[in-house]
């Protein structure tokens, strides 16, 4: 016993040493994890302040640097500017030149457009006039017809009215006859059932006071029998007497009823049997008198669609009328509207070709006209001489065409112009002459380049017997055999 105390003590001093060493060991890696982490917040202060440094240096250097590239730009710059200023000033004189020559042309264009649209509205006056007319004539026609459209509408619709009028009052009087008769019907079956009523009421009645009687006398019988036997059993009986006589009271009231509910259910199903079959033969009449009323309804239900349907027709053929006067509106706002787009584009054009033309064309303003008939002839010989050339380079020359079949031609072309309607066309008598004198020199500049176009073939020619005569090729050789061999 004391042994074991002492090594109890013992184990638990070993205990306290293990414990103190766990908590020194815990205590040194808490202040090695301090250290760290003093160390790392340290590091990181450093680094920050690193990062600081190096951005302020990094941001004065990118300054130092754009103000030397400014300086640098700036005196490009100023160099770019004084050479940007004198071309500027060269230009601009220049400019100003050229709208000083613009201003003279367009004050020239200015009159030319005036009188242009001096001519393009006067002309535009009397279309617009024409137009007018037309419409003005179209209105009074259309009016003319609408008038007798109506007056016929207006009277198809007063007999229609008519007709309806008069079927409605027949069907009224119809409805006013049927009405009469479901009336009186009701009357005679109201009386005949009153009737039927007070008779079934004063039969019930005697049949009551009949059977009351008998009962009456049959009860002072059973009341005898009863005070006789009551005289005989009262000492002992009495209670039992008095439930039997109130058990043959019930009883007998019991019957009677019965009795009168059975006679009352006979007579009841007699006359349910009556009216069912009067019932019937009313169905059957109003069924008659409906089929009749539904075949007249079918008949003015037809008579009323084909009503309907020959005013849709005529509805319809109103309104392809409309649609086709609509439709020819529009086809001639429509040849306006083209008429007027042409015309401006002519206008454009003019406009245009008033900046290519000469000096002498502005001042003549082509006085001295051309006919279309010369312009188209000169067109037509130059068209054939450019053919005739293009068959003689492709080496199929083409026979010169007849003088009398162009000669004809021209004839023809000036019969079918003088037959057209000339005063149309004096409106645009100065474009016609503008117009001439381009294909007029639309044609010169042809001729000339078919002229030039020969020459060039000439002249190779010649520089090809040149080359020919001072070389020797494939084709010499082939020339010389070709001779020989002949």
């Amino acid at each position: 016993m004391p042994l074991y105390g002492k090594l109890m003590k013992g184990g638990a001093k070993v205990t306290r040493d293990k414990d103190q060493m766990e908590m020194d060991r815990l205590k040194e890696q808490e202040e090695k994890k301090r250290r760290e982490v003093l160390i790392k917040t340290r590091m990181q202060e450093l680094m920050e302040e690193e990062a600081k440094y190096s951005q302020e240096n990094l941001r004065e250097v990118q300054m130092r640097w754009v103000e030397l590239l400014r300086r640098e730009k700036y005196v490009e710059l100023s160099a770019d500017v004084e050479v940007l200023r004198q071309t500027y000033d060269k230009t601009l004189d220049r400019k100003n030149a050229v709208i000083d020559m613009l201003m003279g042309d367009l004050t020239e264009a200015e009159e030319q457009y005036r009188l242009a649209l001096r001519t393009h509205l006067q002309s535009i006056d009397s279309l617009i006039e024409l137009q007018n007319q037309r419409m003005s004539d179209l209105d009074t026609e259309y009016e003319s017809d609408l008038k007798e459209l109506k007056h016929e509408f207006e009277l198809e619709k007063a007999e229609i009215r008519a007709k309806h009028h008069k079927e409605i009052e027949a069907l009224h009087a119809i409805m006013n006859a049927m009405k009469k008769d479901a009336e009186e019907q009701d009357t005679d079956i109201q009386t005949d059932f009153s009737q039927k009523k007070d008779e079934t009421r004063d039969k019930n009645q005697e049949e009551y006071n009949v059977l009351k009687q008998m009962l009456e006398g049959e009860i002072l019988e059973y009341q005898h029998q009863i005070n006789h036997e009551h005289d005989k059993y009262m000492q002992s009986a009495e209670e039992k007497m008095k439930t039997y006589i109130d058990l043959t009271n019930k009883d007998a009231e019991t019957a009677d009823k019965i009795s009168r509910q059975m006679r009352r259910i006979l007579k009841l199903q007699e006359m349910i049997a009556n009216w069912k079959a009067n019932l019937a033969n009313n169905i059957k009449e109003c069924e008659e008198r409906n089929k009749a009323m539904k075949e007249e309804k079918e008949m003015t239900a037809k008579h009323f669609k084909e009503l309907k349907h020959r005013m849709q027709r005529w509805r319809k053929q109103q309104e392809d009328k409309l649609n086709r006067l609509v439709a020819q509106a529009r086809e001639t706002k429509a040849s306006l509207e083209g008429n007027s787009e042409r015309a401006k584009r002519v206008l454009r054009l003019s406009e245009l070709c008033r900046a290519l033309e000469t000096e002498r064309e502005r001042v003549l303003n082509f006085a001295n006209g051309v006919s279309v008939e010369e312009v188209e002839f000169e067109t037509m010989l130059q068209a054939e001489k450019q053919q005739q050339f293009e068959a003689e380079q492709a080496g199929n020359p083409k026979p010169p065409s007849d003088p009398q079949l162009e000669a004809a031609a021209k004839e023809m072309s000036v019969l079918l112009r003088q037959d057209g309607l000339v005063e149309e066309w004096q409106y645009l008598e100065n474009f016609w002459k503008k117009f001439n004198k381009v294909l007029l020199d639309n044609a010169a500049i042809a001729r000339e380049k078919y002229h030039l176009m020969n020459e060039n073939t000439k002249l190779r020619a010649l520089l090809k017997q040149y080359l020919d005569g001072i070389s020797v090729n494939n084709d010499v050789v082939a020339s010389v055999t070709k001779q020989r061999a002949y």
